[in-house]
C-alpha cells in the first residue's frame, strides 16, 4: 500500500475453464490475452447469453472442467458489468480482459496473489487523504452448507501447492475492495465490492456489489449487484440487482432485479424484475415483472407483469399481467391481464382480459374480457366480453359478449351478445343478441334479437326478433319478429312479425304479420296480415288480411281480406274481401266482397259482391252484386246485381239484375232486369226487362220488357215488350208489344201490338196491331190493323184494317178494310173495303167496295162497289156498282150498274145499267 495514495478498484477478477483449444462450452474461442465478448448478450440471471464464472475464484465448481488439458483463465470484469447468479460464487458478465492463462495451480496462484496485494490491480492517484477501508466485493463466499456441488476456492488450492519464491496465501474470511470516500461493513464470510463513496454493510455469508455512490445494507446470506448512485436495502436470503441510481428495499427471501434509475419496494419472500426507470412495491409472496419506467404495485400474494412504462396496482392475492404502458388497478383475489397501453381498474374477485390499448373497469366478483383498444366497465358481478376497440358498460349481475369495434350498456341483471362493430344499449332485466354491426337499444325487460346490420329499438317488457339489416322500433309490452332487411316500428302493446325485407308500422296494441317485403302501417288496436311483398296501411281498430304482393290501406274500424296480389282501400266502418289479384277501393261504412283479379270502388256505405275477374264501381249506398268477369258501375244508392262476364253501368238509385254476359246502362231511378247476354241501356227512370241475350236501349222514364234474344230501343216514357228474339224501336211516349221474333220501329207517341215474327214500321202518333208474321209500316198518326201474314203499308192519316194475309198500301188519310188474303192499294184520302182474297188498287180520293175474291181499280175520286168475285175497273171520277161474279170496264167520268153475272165496259162519260146476267158494251 502506498502512503500517499488510495486504490480506486472498480474491476474483479473471475475465474473459468476451457477446452485445450481455448473453446467454451457455447463455441466461444477464449483470447490468450486481450478482450473477449459476448455477441448475444441479455441482461439475465441465466447463464446463457453472456460469459460466466466463478467471481475471484470461489465457489462451486460444477462449471470448472476436470479434463487435464483443461485451460484455466483467470479474466478481468468490470464490477458494473457483473451479475449475480443462483449458483454460489457465479457471475455473469457481457465483456472481459483476458490477464492469465495456465492450469489450475498456477490461475489460483494468480488470483490469491491478486487478492493479497490489491494495490497490483490499483491505479495511483495522489491524494493528501489516508487509506479507505476495504469494500466487500457482493459475492457470498461458498460454505459446505450450502453448496449443491464440491466448493472450489483458490486459496485452497494455493496453500496446497505454495509457488516458489511466494509468501502463503491465507483465506479470508471478508473480502471488501473499495476506492476512496467507501465505507464497508460485513460479517463472517461476506463480500463486498464498492465504487467511490458507497456504502455497504452485510450480514453473514452475504456478497455485496456496486458502483460508485451506492448504499447497499443485507441481511445474512443476501446477494445485492447494483450500478452506481444505487441504494439497496434487503433482509436475508435475499437477492438483489439494480442498474445505476437504483433503489430497492426487500425483506427476507425476496429477489429484486431492476434496470437503472429504478425503486423496488418488496415484503418477504417476493420476487421483483424491472426495467430502468420502474418502481415496485409488493407485501409478501408476491411476483413482480415490469418493463422500464413501470409502476407496480401490490399486496401480499400477489402476480404482477407488466411491459415498459407501465402501472399495475393490486390488492392481495391478485395477478396483473400487461403489455407496456398498461395501468392495472385491482381490489384483492383478482386476475388482470391487458396487451400494451391499456388501462384496467377492478374490485376484488374480478377477472379481466384485454387485448393492447384497452380500458377496463370492474365491480366486483366481475369477467371482461377484450380484445385491444376497447373500454370496458361494470358493476358486481357482471361478464363482460368483446373484441378489439369495443366498448361496453354495464351495471352489476350483467353479461355482455360483443365483437370488435362493438358498443354495449346495458343496466343490471341485463345479458347482451353482438358480433363485430355493434351498440347495445338496455335497462335492467334485458336480453340483447345482434349480429355484427348492429344497434339495439331496450328499456328494462326487453329481449331483442338480430342479425348482423340491424337496428332494434324496445321500451319495456318488449321483445324483437330480426334478421340480419332489419331495424325496430318498439313502445312497451310489444312483441317484434322479422326476417333481414325488415323495418318495424310499433306502439306499446303491439305484436309485429315479418319476414326479410318487410316494412311494419303499428300504433298501440296493434297485431301484424306479412311475409318477405311487406310494408304494413297500422293505428292502435289493428290487426294486421299479409303474404310476401304486400303494402297495409290502416287506421285504429282495423283489421286486414292480405295474400303475397298485396296492397290493403283502411280507415278505422274496417276489415280487409284478400288473396295474393289485390289492392285494398277503404274508409271507415268498412269489410273488404278479395281474392288473389283484386282491387277494392271503399268509402266510410262499405262491404266488398270479390274474387280473384277483381276490381272494387264503393262510396260509404255501399255493399259490393263480385266472382274473380269482375270490375265494380259504385257511388254511396249502393249495393253490386256479380259474377266473375263483370263489370259493374253504379251511383249513389243503386243496386246491380249481374252473372258472370256482365257489364252494368247505373245512375244513382237504380236497379239492375242480369244474367251472364249482360250488359246494362241506366240512369238515375232506373230499373233493369235481364238474362244472361243481354244489352240494357236506359236512361233515368226507365224499368227493363228482357230475357237471355237481348238487347234495349230506353230514354228516360220507359218500361221494356222482351224475351230472350230481343232488341228493344225506346225513347223517354215509353212502354216496350216483345217475345224472346223481338226487335223494337219507338221515340218517346211509345207502347211496342211485340210477340217473339218480331220486328217493331216506333216514333213518338205511338203505339204497336204485333204477333210474333212480325215487323212493326210507325211514325209518331201510330197505332198498329198486327198478327203474328205481318209486316207494318205507317206514317205519322196512322192506325194500322192485320191479321197474320198480313202487310200494311200507310202514309199520316191513314187507317188500315186486313186480315191475315192481305197486303194493304194507303196513302196519307186513307181508310183500307179487307178480309184475309186480299191486297189494297190506295192513293191518299181513299177508302177501300174489300172482302177475303179481294184486290183493290185505288187513287186519291176515290172510294172501293168489293165482296170476297173481287178486283177493284179506280182512278181518282172514282167509287167502286161490287159482290164477291166480280172484277172492276174504272177511270178517274167513276161510279162502278155490280152484283157478285160481275165484270165492270169504265173510263173516265162513267156510271156503270149492274147485277150479278154481268159484264158491262163503257167508254168516257158513259152511264150503263143491267140485269144480272147481262152484257153492256157502250162507247
Amino acid at each position: 500500500m502506498y502512503e500517499d495514495a488510495v486504490m480506486n478498484l472498480d474491476k474483479a477478477l473471475v475465474l473459468r475453464t476451457c477446452a485445450n483449444n481455448m473453446a467454451d462450452h457455447c463455441g466461444l474461442i477464449w483470447p490468450a490475452s486481450g478482450a473477449v465478448e459476448s455477441r448475444y448478450w441479455q441482461s439475465t440471471r441465466r447463464h446463457e447469453n453472456g460469459l460466466v464464472g466463478l467471481l475471484w475464484g470461489a465457489g462451486t465448481s460444477a462449471f470448472l472442467s476436470v479434463h487435464a488439458d483443461a485451460r484455466w483463465i483467470v479474466c478481468e470484469v468490470a464490477v458494473a458489468d457483473i451479475i449475480s447468479l443462483e449458483e454460489p460464487g457465479m457471475v455473469k458478465f457481457p465483456r472481459a480482459e483476458v490477464i492469465h492463462v495456465g492450469d489450475r495451480i498456477s490461475a489460483s496462484h494468480f488470483i490469491s496473489a491478486r487478492q493479497a496485494d490489491p494495490a497490483s490491480t490499483s491505479t495511483l492517484t495522489p491524494t493528501a487523504i489516508p487509506t479507505p477501508m476495504p469494500a466487500a466485493a457482493s459475492v457470498t463466499l461458498p460454505v459446505a452448507e450450502q453448496a449443491r456441488h464440491e466448493v472450489f476456492d483458490v486459496a485452497l488450492v494455493s496453500a496446497a501447492a505454495p509457488p516458489v519464491n511466494t509468501l502463503p496465501v491465507t483465506t479470508p474470511q471478508n473480502l471488501q475492495t473499495a476506492t476512496y470516500g467507501s465505507t464497508l461493513s460485513g460479517d463472517n464470510h461476506s463480500r463486498l465490492i464498492a465504487g467511490y463513496g458507497s456504502n455497504e454493510t452485510a450480514g453473514n455469508h452475504s456478497d455485496l456489489i456496486a458502483g460508485y455512490g451506492s448504499t447497499g445494507t443485507a441481511g445474512s446470506d443476501s446477494s445485492l449487484v447494483a450500478g452506481y448512485g444505487s441504494t439497496q436495502t434487503a433482509g436475508g436470503d435475499s437477492a438483489l440487482t439494480a442498474g445505476y441510481g437504483s433503489t430497492q428495499t426487500a425483506r427476507e427471501g425476496s429477489n429484486l432485479t431492476a434496470g437503472y434509475g429504478s425503486t423496488g419496494t418488496a415484503g418477504s419472500d417476493s420476487s421483483l424484475i424491472a426495467g430502468y426507470g420502474s418502481t415496485q412495491t409488493s407485501g409478501g409472496d408476491s411476483s413482480l415483472t415490469a418493463g422500464y419506467g413501470s409502476t407496480q404495485t401490490a399486496q401480499e400474494g400477489s402476480n404482477l407483469t407488466a411491459g415498459y412504462g407501465s402501472t399495475g396496482t393490486a390488492g392481495s392475492d391478485s395477478s396483473l399481467i400487461a403489455g407496456y404502458g398498461s395501468t392495472q388497478t385491482s381490489g384483492e383475489d383478482s386476475s388482470l391481464t391487458a396487451g400494451y397501453g391499456s388501462t384496467q381498474t377492478a374490485q376484488e374477485g374480478s377477472n379481466l382480459t384485454a387485448g393492447y390499448g384497452s380500458t377496463g373497469t370492474a365491480g366486483s366478483d366481475s369477467s371482461l374480457i377484450a380484445g385491444y383498444g376497447s373500454t370496458q366497465t361494470s358493476g358486481e358481478d357482471s361478464s363482460l366480453t368483446a373484441g378489439y376497440g369495443s366498448t361496453q358498460t354495464a351495471q352489476e349481475g350483467s353479461n355482455l359478449t360483443a365483437g370488435y369495434g362493438s358498443t354495449g350498456t346495458a343496466g343490471s341483471d341485463s345479458s347482451l351478445i353482438a358480433g363485430y362493430g355493434s351498440t347495445q344499449t338496455s335497462g335492467g332485466d334485458s336480453s340483447l343478441t345482434a349480429g355484427y354491426g348492429s344497434t339495439q337499444t331496450a328499456q328494462e325487460g326487453s329481449n331483442l334479437t338480430a342479425g348482423y346490420g340491424s337496428t332494434g329499438t324496445a321500451g319495456v317488457d318488449s321483445s324483437l326478433i330480426a334478421g340480419y339489416g332489419s331495424t325496430q322500433t318498439s313502445g312497451s309490452d310489444s312483441a317484434l319478429t322479422a326476417g333481414y332487411g325488415s323495418t318495424q316500428t310499433a306502439q306499446e302493446g303491439s305484436n309485429l312479425t315479418a319476414g326479410y325485407g318487410s316494412t311494419g308500422t303499428a300504433g298501440s296494441d296493434s297485431s301484424l304479420i306479412a311475409g318477405y317485403g311487406s310494408t304494413q302501417t297500422s293505428g292502435s288496436d289493428s290487426s294486421l296480415t299479409a303474404g310476401y311483398g304486400s303494402t297495409q296501411t290502416a287506421q285504429e281498430g282495423s283489421n286486414l288480411t292480405a295474400g303475397y304482393g298485396s296492397t290493403g290501406t283502411a280507415g278505422v274500424d274496417s276489415s280487409l281480406i284478400a288473396g295474393y296480389g289485390s289492392t285494398q282501400t277503404s274508409g271507415s266502418d268498412s269489410a273488404l274481401t278479395a281474392g288473389y289479384g283484386s282491387t277494392q277501393t271503399a268509402q266510410e261504412g262499405s262491404n266488398l266482397t270479390a274474387g280473384y283479379g277483381s276490381t272494387g270502388t264503393a262510396g260509404a256505405d255501399s255493399s259490393l259482391i263480385a266472382g274473380y275477374g269482375s270490375t265494380q264501381t259504385s257511388g254511396s249506398e249502393s249495393s253490386l252484386t256479380a259474377g266473375y268477369g263483370s263489370t259493374q258501375t253504379a251511383r249513389e244508392g243503386s243496386t246491380l246485381t249481374a252473372g258472370y262476364g256482365s257489364t252494368g253501368t247505373a245512375g244513382a238509385d237504380s236497379s239492375l239484375i242480369a244474367g251472364y254476359g249482360s250488359t246494362q246502362t241506366s240512369g238515375s231511378e232506373s230499373s233493369l232486369t235481364a238474362g244472361y247476354g243481354s244489352t240494357q241501356t236506359a236512361q233515368q227512370g226507365s224499368v227493363l226487362t228482357s230475357g237471355y241475350g237481348s238487347t234495349q236501349t230506353a230514354g228516360a222514364a220507359s218500361n221494356l220488357t222482351a224475351g230472350y234474344g230481343s232488341t228493344g230501343t225506346a225513347g223517354h216514357e215509353s212502354f216496350i215488350i216483345a217475345g224472346y228474339g223481338s226487335t223494337q224501336t219507338a221515340g218517346h211516349k211509345s207502347v211496342l208489344t211485340a210477340g217473339y221474333g218480331s220486328t217493331q220501329t216506333a216514333r213518338d207517341g205511338s203505339d204497336l201490338i204485333a204477333g210474333y215474327g212480325s215487323t212493326g214500321t210507325a211514325g209518331s202518333g201510330s197505332s198498329l196491331i198486327a198478327g203474328y208474321g205481318s209486316t207494318q209500316t205507317a206514317s205519322y198518326r196512322s192506325m194500322l190493323t192485320a191479321g197474320y201474314g198480313s202487310t200494311q203499308t200507310a202514309r199520316e192519316y191513314s187507317d188500315l184494317v186486313a186480315g191475315y194475309g192481305s197486303t194493304s198500301t194507303a196513302g196519307s188519310n186513307s181508310s183500307l178494310i179487307a178480309g184475309y188474303g186480299s191486297t189494297q192499294t190506295a192513293s191518299f184520302k181513299s177508302i177501300l173495303t174489300a172482302g177475303y182474297g179481294s184486290t183493290q188498287t185505288a187513287q186519291e180520293r176515290s172510294d172501293l167496295v168489293t165482296g170476297y175474291g173481287s178486283t177493284s181499280t179506280a182512278g181518282y175520286s172514282s167509287s167502286l162497289i161490287a159482290g164477291y168475285g166480280s172484277t172492276q175497273t174504272a177511270g178517274y171520277e167513276s161510279t162502278l156498282t155490280a152484283g157478285y161474279g160481275s165484270t165492270q170496264t169504265a173510263q173516265d167520268s162513267s156510271s156503270l150498274t149492274t147485277g150479278y153475272g154481268s159484264t158491262s165496259t163503257a167508254g168516257y162519260a158513259s152511264s150503263l145499267i143491267a140485269g144480272y146476267g147481262s152484257t153492256q158494251t157502250a162507247g
